[in-house]
């Protein structure tokens, strides 16, 4: 097995174009399967912004240096909450468990930070990416839809420390197996999002009556 270095960006500089390079890379998978992956597309500039408020961990080959993976967080401090994205792992080196082993490093820095969980999102038609989530100790906390993407996604959640046992909102995420009110949650997720949006992610008038009432 390839041995890595699981490092933040601030430990060790990474060019904010190789970051990007890698990103491009890793989600032309998706482009083959037909799914939005203009995100990763876009201007160097505007990526380069996105990750000046975001914790980013990389991977590099621990003989060569050569950069493997990359997963950006947003960490909020007060709730004591981390938001992932743009997990990327270099095409040829799918299929090492990079991705798995750098996500515990990651976890591992966060729970003794006193973290309680990491969330994150992904399509629902990228089966690989929600079979990956889903055996590395995420699970499924609901649905939705963005009128950016021609894709519902699945959102999750992975807990971190033993402590989230004394947090009655998060108690239902330390279990193996969702209990009912997770269940219920989804669900309610789900029939939101369809009534509120489109396919296409776009506001249905019940949506829109909605944002007018909420202003969101």
């Amino acid at each position: 097995m390839r041995e890595i270095t699981v490092r933040t960006t601030r430990e060790t500089e990474v060019p904010v174009g190789q970051l990007h390079e890698l990103r491009q890379a890793a989600f032309r998978q998706w482009e083959e399967a037909g799914l939005d992956a203009s995100e990763a597309n876009g201007p160097i500039e505007s990526f380069a912004r996105s990750l000046s408020v975001m914790t980013v961990f990389v991977a590099h080959d621990a003989a060569t240096g050569e950069l493997l993976a990359m997963h950006t967080l947003r960490l909020d401090r007060r709730r004591r909450t981390a938001a992932g994205s743009n997990l990327a792992v270099a095409p040829h080196a799918k299929n090492e468990g990079i991705a798995s082993r750098m996500l515990q490093a990651e976890a591992g820095r966060l729970e003794k930070a006193g973290y309680r969980y990491m969330s994150e999102s992904t399509a629902i038609p990228a089966t690989w990416s929600v079979r990956w989530h889903l055996r590395n100790g995420y699970l499924i906390t609901g649905y939705k839809r963005s009128e950016k993407k021609n894709y519902a996604s699945y959102t999750f959640r992975k807990p971190l420390s033993p402590d989230i046992r004394r947090h009655p909102q998060d108690i239902l995420w330390t279990r193996p197996v969702a209990p009912l009110t997770a269940r219920l949650y989804y669900i309610a997720s789900y029939l939101v999002t369809c009534l509120c949006k489109t396919r296409s992610g776009q506001l249905t008038a019940i949506g829109r009556m909605a944002k007018r009432m909420t202003g969101k």
